[in-house]
């Protein structure tokens, strides 16, 4: 199958396709990895509106021919092993990137609890500063009250 669609392949429907990180997944290998499979030809695929879109039917012919992603082969040259090393770390390459951006996501979720803890809390003392107010001004109001409506007129 054609991988580019300029060449003439057909367009398939996104249900047939995988996304590069999700054929990697499927094939134990890196999605860089599933991009060079394609431009390789050995697994096919088309660049559609700047995305890459795995056909699953050709991933799983690759699956079948590999064999499965979590059986342990043995290099059978350097090739393969300097090969096997460089998806190795392009996987833990990508692994700590995620690590990365989980910390950065709950540490930025710490922040915004603990200014929202803060800010919740300067809230209650304000709340409590017009609650105080209010009770002197009725206070205020109660005592103008009893005194009478002369006293009150002329002050005495």
């Amino acid at each position: 199958m054609d991988t580019n669609p300029e060449n003439g392949s057909q367009h398939r429907d996104d249900d047939a396709t995988y996304s590069p990180v999700e054929a990697g997944r499927v094939l134990g290998v890196s999605d860089e990895r599933v991009r060079q499979l394609i431009e390789a030809g050995e697994i096919a695929g088309e660049k559609r509106s700047g995305r890459w879109h795995v056909f699953k039917a050709s991933v799983h012919d690759a699956l079948k021919e590999r064999g499965s992603p979590r059986r342990k082969r043995s290099p059978e040259s350097v090739e393969d092993a300097a090969h096997e090393a460089a998806e190795l770390r392009s996987r833990v390459e990508d692994l700590a990137y995620r690590l990365g951006r989980s910390e950065a996501r709950t540490e930025l979720t710490e922040i915004a609890e603990s200014t929202t803890r803060e800010q919740l809390q300067r809230e209650r003392e304000r709340a409590d500063r017009l609650e105080d107010e209010a009770r002197q001004l009725r206070e205020q109001i109660e005592a103008s009250r009893q005194r009478g409506f002369w006293s009150r007129l002329f002050g005495g």
